[in-house]
């Protein structure tokens, strides 16, 4: 799986993927700046975040929203999962081995 979700700032997103990464809940979390527009509250907004995406197992789904609902500064932060229709046997492999406690 590929978790999507975004950070107010660098800060921000920098301890969330450490967080995510060091419990286990994500193999790899890549960070991107980019600039969103978005509905809030009724108002057109416009904000330069961090995005991240990490790569995880289904089954790691509910604990890394609960951990990301605890660190994040958004009241409704982006947790988008997508499922990974195909993987390398390496790659996949290094994802189980990363993500075994």
């Amino acid at each position: 799986m590929t978790v999507s979700l975004t950070c107010a700032d660098r800060a921000e997103a920098e301890r969330i993927a450490e967080l995510l990464v060091t419990q286990k809940l994500a193999a790899c979390v890549q960070c991107v700046p980019l600039r969103a527009t978005y509905v809030w509250q009724g108002k057109v907004e416009t904000a330069d975040e961090i995005g991240l995406t990490a790569k995880t197992l289904r089954g790691k789904l509910p604990a890394l929203e609960a951990a990301v609902r605890a660190a994040h500064s958004y009241e409704v932060p982006e947790l988008i999962a997508t499922r990974i229709q195909w993987a390398s046997a390496d790659y996949e492999q290094w994802l189980r081995d990363a993500l075994t406690p």
